[in-house]
């Protein structure tokens, strides 16, 4: 029984440093990758100053520029004294003015300033309950404020000067479309049609230009400028920045993904003044951690692009070069998605828009198989449970299920190893410092009683990708956000503040301080440590395995606490399912006896060998009796 126990609690230790190892990789590589946390400018005047452009300036280069100086106020194109005046302050419109469209996913508030998006509610819920605003509050910026769905023109044309200017509109009778429109006589008619589409989340933009002038306008320069851009910025407001996820720019050509996170943006080298660009994009996206902003062009040979700082950028997708004649009109068209990132949202805006969903970037099976999760869980949650928390145990049960064969095979080859440790201990004391020998009668031993050493290694091994996978969806899934479970577990993307404590501490690994009770990563801590007594050792352990043996728990619980509750419940009842696991194990008799050589087997004989076999017998029978007989 005593070396039943230290087997017992050997195996059960190894479990677990297996686990903590698997933990820490993923938390500390998804630590690093964390965004940092930038306050926002609260000075208007100062933020005012920044996004002022100077005259006569590319109107990129010019934004980049304003970023690193202060300028006085002036006017933003070329064509100032042809141009209707720009809106002063106390012209502004109050929101009261704003035109609205609606419908049961979204409401958008357009100002008649530059015919831009002042405000966009997502309506997560039918009730109303829950809604995000993913336009930045720029009410403190006055005329200079910068919002969504603005025209950029090229350098030595318009700039960005008709974003403050006055444009004319026209509501759609429905409710749910509304035409701007604005003039510079002899020069340009400019209009802006949108309208919420029949797929939800999805606004349709059509842009005309008509060339007012009695000569053809040229617009854009091959692939080095886009003809006008209409773009989304100072940034997207989604309220769910501290959830460790990066936000990102993001663009898809040829059926290939890239991005980089937002943090990446810098300020231009002298003459560059994209910080990123591609060309032919099938659309440019910005994501957080669970919505995202996506411009899709409908037509070819498209620019896209984005500019800016961490904390106030512009992404956009422009038009490409057109010679326009005297009297025409080109029109352009733009699909824009404004929505979560969850995968039948994606799908429903258009084809490839669900890529967007990346819960790895590096590993495409791992991003496959993640998702491949998700969709368990949501079949789990739409087909009988509708819980969400219920759904993350069900879940866990049938991964642990599945992974089950793996997890014998491990703790079953750690018992023989377990079973050979007297032998193991005898060789070391015979061979002393003679490594060489000591490697060389230790895998004769090991062929000897049929162990691999490695057995108890790999299959660990081998489930880690799907822990990590698993992790990682729960981490940043989209369908976890706001969904209850029990009691006070209303929203499994938040930790469980069952209550709010009067004071706070900093807690390792996250970017949020102790400051609420969270129940379920102690229970956690309390599991590691039931699952530690209920298999006691009578044997000394080393101070060092005491102290692993510790500290277990409590750098689990730490390293969990504030971390979304959805998480924490898998690992909890991942624990526990173990616990049953290895009690299953436990009672499982493992042999590691000297291997029994087999004996050759005997080939059978046709009937012509049999006979003679027989013959020689009877032979040799007779050749006995006849010498019994002459020695009588």
């Amino acid at each position: 029984m005593l070396g039943d126990e230290n087997r017992d609690k050997q195996m059960l230790r190894n479990q677990f440093l297996a686990i903590l190892l698997m933990t820490l990789l993923v938390i500390g590589w998804s630590y690093f990758f964390m965004p940092t946390y930038v306050p926002e400018q609260t000075d208007p005047e100062q933020i005012a100053r920044e996004w002022e452009a100077p005259e006569e300036r590319d109107p990129v280069d010019r934004v980049m520029e304003s970023l690193e100086t202060e300028r006085s106020p002036e006017d933003d194109s070329p064509l100032a004294g042809q141009l209707p005046p720009r809106v002063a302050e106390a012209e502004l419109p109050s929101p009261d003015e704003d035109i609205v469209l609606s419908n049961d996913h979204i409401v958008l508030h357009f100002t008649p300033v530059g015919a831009r998006l002042r405000e966009a509610h997502l309506v997560l819920r039918a009730d109303g309950t829950d809604t995000v605003q993913l336009v930045p509050d720029q009410s403190g910026l006055g005329a200079n404020a910068v919002y969504p769905m603005g025209l950029m023109f090229m350098e030595d044309f318009l700039g960005d000067a008709l974003d403050h200017r006055h444009w004319d509109y026209t509501p759609g009778e429905d409710g749910k479309s509304v035409m701007f429109s604005i003039e510079v006589p002899e020069l340009v008619r400019i209009e802006k049609h949108f309208a919420l589409s029949d797929r939800p989340m999805v606004l349709d933009v059509d842009v005309s230009f008509t060339n007012l002038e009695s000569r053809p306008r040229l617009l854009g320069l091959d692939t080095r400028e886009p003809a006008y851009s209409l773009y989304w910025g100072p940034n997207v407001e989604s309220g769910d920045a501290d959830r460790g996820v990066q936000q990102e720019v993001l663009w898809r050509r040829d059926e290939t993904l890239d991005s980089f996170p937002t943090a990446n943006l810098s300020l231009p080298q002298a003459g560059d003044p994209f910080s990123e660009r591609v060309l032919s994009p099938d659309f440019v996206a910005i994501k957080s951690a669970f919505f995202a902003v996506a411009m899709r062009p409908d037509f070819d040979e498209a620019h896209g692009w984005a500019l800016g700082t961490p904390e106030r950028f512009r992404v956009g997708v422009g038009a490409p070069r057109m010679d326009i004649p005297a009297g025409g009109t080109d029109q352009r068209s733009f699909q824009v998605y404004l929505g979560p990132t969850q995968l039948d949202a994606l799908r429903g805006a258009w084809d490839g828009l669900d890529s967007v969903l990346q819960f790895f970037t590096m590993f495409g099976f791992m991003d496959w198989f993640a998702k491949l999760l998700l969709g368990v869980l949501n079949w789990f949650y739409g087909s009988a449970i509708a819980n969400y928390g219920l759904a993350i145990i069900f879940l866990t049960v049938v991964v642990r299920t599945i992974m089950f064969p793996l997890t014998y095979k491990s703790m079953i080859s750690m018992k023989k190893m377990q079973k050979l440790a007297p032998e193991m201990e005898k060789i070391k004391k015979e061979v002393g410092e003679d490594a060489q020998e000591m490697q060389k009668r230790m895998m004769a031993l090991y062929k000897e009683r049929n162990v691999n050493p490695l057995g108890g290694c790999l299959p660990l091994l081998l489930q880690m990708p799907v822990f990590i996978a698993l992790y990682r969806m729960l981490w940043s899934a989209f369908e976890l956000r706001r969904a209850p479970f029990i009691l006070w577990i209303e929203d499994l993307s938040e930790p469980d503040r069952l209550f709010s404590l009067p004071f706070s501490i900093p807690v390792p690994f996250a970017q949020t301080p102790l400051d609420s009770f969270n129940l379920l990563p102690i229970l956690m801590g309390l599991a590691m440590v039931a699952s530690m007594k209920l298999m006691p050792t009578t044997t000394v352990q080393s101070p060092q395995q005491k102290m692993i043996m510790t500290l277990m728990p409590i750098v689990f619980s730490v390293i969990c606490y504030n971390m979304a509750s959805g998480l924490n419940l898998y690992i909890l009842t991942s624990t526990l399912l173990g616990i049953a696991q290895n009690f299953f194990i436990h009672r499982v008799d493992i042999d590691v006896d000297v291997k029994k050589k087999k004996q050759p087997a005997k080939k059978p004989r046709n009937f012509y060998a049999a006979a003679q076999v027989k013959k020689r017998e009877m032979a040799r029978e007779a050749k006995q009796n006849k010498k019994k007989k002459s020695g009588k």
